[in-house]
């Protein structure tokens, strides 16, 4: 979840390489978005370091540095 956005964003999440996994536009009253920890292709994301910029508009634009650890699948509880 990403929180304190203003109404109408671009919210763009990258890897440290600069490559852009997920683009997600804002444009409702709610203050925050559900980011489902996949890629634009619906592939889960690998943990690590990843760069999030909103661009606001007029607001202007802020930079976020998140670090994920995603947890490894467990295929012997089937």
């Amino acid at each position: 979840k990403i929180i304190n956005l203003p109404q109408k964003c671009t919210i763009n999440i990258f890897t440290l390489n600069g490559s852009l996994v997920k683009q997600i536009k804002k444009d409702d009253e709610s203050t925050y978005v559900d980011w489902d920890l996949k890629n634009n292709a619906n592939v889960p994301i690998a943990s690590g370091m990843y760069i999030i910029h909103v661009d606001g508009g007029e607001l202007g634009e802020k930079v976020i540095k998140w670090f994920g650890v995603m947890r490894q699948i467990d295929l012997d509880s089937f």
